[in-house]
């Protein structure tokens, strides 16, 4: 080997350890700085109140506020699947227009008249305050939706996606849903939110051993 050679050689590691060094020190800088994003992130809680269920998606218009509200949208979704046991063309139609551009899944409607066979009657009343097992779900009046971010919430923020969270009377852990922005308008829809029908415990009128 000539002495270039070991020269070049001699250089090249120095160059490597330089580098990752300094990838090193980057990824520690990214780590540190997630962690005390995390750390101090303050949860943000809001309720939303309707006096009556909306009836019709006309109804559903009427009492939305904002569109360019995520946490709004979220709690209409609550709203839209407290629809179907009196009127499931109606809270089909509601989904369909919280959903956006694309259409609302035919699999995702049979999966609320599956899930409904069972008790998701149950189910979505939950996400109203003061419904629990005790009561067989009765929301306290009028309707109140609570919905909430997490720290982790906004990671695909940059892709238009933001996870929300729903507290159910049932359930010891939140229910999430995913929602969706459209850029051009700034308004928000549902893109994830099947995990509202989730099980839930059973309600004091329809459990045996109450």
């Amino acid at each position: 080997m000539g002495i270039f050679d070991a020269l070049r050689r001699s250089t090249e590691r120095v160059f490597e350890h330089q580098a990752r060094k300094l990838i090193n020190k980057a990824e520690n800088k990214l780590i540190n700085e997630a962690e005390e994003s995390l750390k101090n992130h303050r949860m943000v809680t809001r309720e939303f109140t309707y006096q009556a269920l909306p009836r019709t998606l006309e109804e559903l218009k009427a009492v939305q506020k904002c569109p360019q509200d995520v946490f709004e949208t979220a709690a209409l979704a609550v709203l839209a699947l407290n629809v179907y046991e009196s009127d499931p063309d109606a809270c089909a139609a509601m989904l369909d227009y919280l959903n956006g551009p694309d259409a609302v899944a035919n699999r995702d409607l049979q999966l609320i008249r599956t899930q409904f066979m069972g008790d998701a009657k149950y189910t979505v009343r939950s996400y109203f305050k003061g419904a629990g097992p005790q009561n067989n779900y009765t929301p306290t009046m009028p309707y109140t939706v609570t919905v909430h971010d997490n720290p982790y919430s906004y990671q695909n923020q940059q892709e238009g996606y933001i996870s929300l969270f729903i507290p159910s009377g049932g359930a010891d852990t939140d229910r999430q849903i995913t929602l969706r922005t459209k850029p051009s308008t700034g308004e928000w829809f549902i893109h994830s939110w099947q995990g509202l029908l989730m099980g839930i415990r059973t309600a004091d009128e329809a459990n045996p051993w109450a």
